[in-house]
């Protein structure tokens, strides 16, 4: 079990037998082992697929806003790696809350729980430090009267990204990727102004959804996929593509868990990291994977970081790369599938 459950399976008795809404759990045996009656709210698609054969659609809810889950005990958020995304969990959770009900935090110490004293102000009184074990804390407070009601457009930003060809209305909320603005990565990738291969082509970690509704624009013969991990990002993704008038299909996918199908092209930023560590497992995963979902000639075009690695992975697994574009920092590269 992870660690995060570990330390309240330590305070069992303050949650047992209580109406609980758990936020941003890990995948683990927490609403088995500790009996009380779950509401689980994750905006991660892996941990939707990996709790659904033990929590019911009415105990479990993948999404980018919390299910109103009402006559609750109290409510335990598992710390996110985003400060932001605390904070806007938070503001979802405290209104489901009565007077008087504890509201729990826990996580890492190295993952941010050290702000766990500044974040449960600003919602309760009476604040402690209950636990400290396992590398993590577990935090309370009171929630007291006057919570403010959640409302989406206080957190949901638009902002208009300028391009040569075309100006994007992008809309983004707290902890998807590059909130709020047009990280350098997917702006080297979209300098690259080379047509993709006419048909179904996947965005892949979609994120708020840039990389797909600029190309779209560029490429009236592709029709496009985009899938992402995050239940905040595949609702950003939505907007961006209604906002700008482009049409595509937007879904969860865990990796290429829920992509069927052949594409003649993949883009992508992605992901190469994991918490506050650089990881390339996932795309490593990716690069390995993706040849299935490439019709013969299709092309994989993606941006990453330049000390990444990534060249000889699609080499293997895909076919000769080539550099289209790169700055001191990033590299665009593009492999074509065999056939």
């Amino acid at each position: 079990m992870d660690n995060t459950s570990q330390i309240l399976e330590r305070s069992a008795e303050l949650f047992a037998g209580q109406r609980l809404l758990l936020v941003n759990p890990p995948v683990d045996g927490l609403t088995r082992q500790l009996p009380a009656d779950w509401h689980v709210w994750t905006w991660d698609y892996f941990v939707q697929q990996g709790l659904s054969g033990s929590l019911d659609e009415e105990h479990l809810r993948f999404s980018h806003l919390c299910p109103a889950v009402t006559e609750l005990d109290a409510a335990i958020l598992m710390m996110p790696k985003a400060i932001e995304r605390a904070e806007f969990a938070l503001a979802q959770i405290v209104p489901l809350l009565r007077a008087g009900c504890p509201l729990y935090l826990v996580g890492e110490k190295k993952g941010g729980i050290s702000r766990a004293e500044k974040l449960l102000a600003a919602h309760g009184t009476a604040i402690e430090k209950l636990d400290s074990a396992r590398h993590c804390q577990l935090w309370r407070c009171v929630v007291q009267e006057g919570a403010k009601p959640f409302q989406l457009a206080d957190w949901q930003r638009s902002v208009q990204l300028a391009f040569p060809d075309q100006t994007v209305e992008l809309v983004s909320l707290p902890g998807v990727f590059s909130h709020g603005r047009l990280d350098e990565g997917s702006q080297l990738l979209l300098e690259e102004l080379a047509p993709l291969p006419a048909g179904r082509v996947l965005d892949f970690g979609c994120g708020a959804g840039v990389l797909a509704t600029v190309l779209a624009r560029r490429n009236p013969d592709s029709r496009f996929d985009l899938v992402d991990v995050d239940a905040l990002a595949l609702y950003c993704a939505e907007q961006t593509l209604r906002a700008n008038g482009v049409e595509g299909q937007v879904y969860p996918s865990d990796g290429l868990s829920d992509v069927h199908g052949r594409f003649a092209g993949v883009v992508s930023n992605p992901p190469f990291h994991t918490g506050i560590r650089h990881d390339t497992s996932i795309a490593e995963e990716f690069f390995n994977k993706v040849t299935r979902n490439l019709l013969p000639g299709g092309e994989l075009r993606i941006v990453a970081n330049g000390f990444l690695k990534y060249p000889p992975l699609i080499e293997d697994h895909i076919g000769p790369c080539t550099v289209l574009r790169e700055t001191s920092r990033f590299k665009v590269y593009s492999a074509v599938a065999p056939g």
